[in-house]
């Protein structure tokens, strides 16, 4: 190879070529380095394979120069006066405990019987509620009319006992069966 022709066409690249040219000298490098790490691993494996292998002789040899003797008998297991390691055959206020959870049941279930009855009396209350507000809404005068149309008495009885027009109280019944018929529907 021509060293002239080589030095010549380095001197002719572009940026791109020398870029590619840098590139693949890298990748190249980064190969060569990881192909002697792989190497270098397998060769401290070698070395730990034989360090063991001559520990595990050694110790062999060790064991055949001892006088074989039998091993010591485990002493007799002497079991202490109390074995710590068991429960304590019944758990003291048991009785109590059981007797308080029972309670507690007990009292659980009162709650809930308490608070369907609550429930029910506020839905009570909430509907008498909206009957004082209807009389409320209305003027003194025609409250007791009121009163009586939502009790279901006619107009004739409404007037006479109010002392209205029975116009006025047929109106008055009017008024409350509307509002009765809104509330249903």
């Amino acid at each position: 190879m021509d060293f002239g022709a080589l030095a010549e066409t380095l001197a002719n690249l572009t940026w791109r070529e020398t870029l590619i040219a840098v590139i693949a000298m890298l990748v190249l490098y980064v190969l060569v380095v990881f192909f002697r790490m792989q190497r270098l691993k397998r060769a401290k494996e070698v070395v730990r394979v034989a360090e063991s292998a001559a520990a595990l002789s050694a110790v062999a040899a060790y064991a055949a120069e001892q006088a074989p003797e039998l091993p010591p008998e485990p002493p007799a297991r002497v079991e202490p006066e109390f074995a710590w390691n068991e429960p304590p055959p019944e758990i003291p206020g048991q009785q109590m405990i059981d007797a308080l959870e029972r309670n507690v049941s007990i009292l659980r279930g009162e709650v809930g019987t308490l608070r369907a009855e609550l429930s029910q009396m506020r839905e009570a209350l909430q509907r008498e509620l909206s009957h004082t507000r209807v009389t409320q809404n209305v003027s003194p005068i025609y409250g007791d009319a009121m009163q009586m149309a939502m009790q279901g008495h006619d107009a004739t009885t409404i007037s006479q006992h109010c002392g209205i027009a029975r116009a006025e109280a047929e109106l008055v019944v009017a008024l409350v069966r509307n509002r009765h018929d809104g509330n249903q529907a």
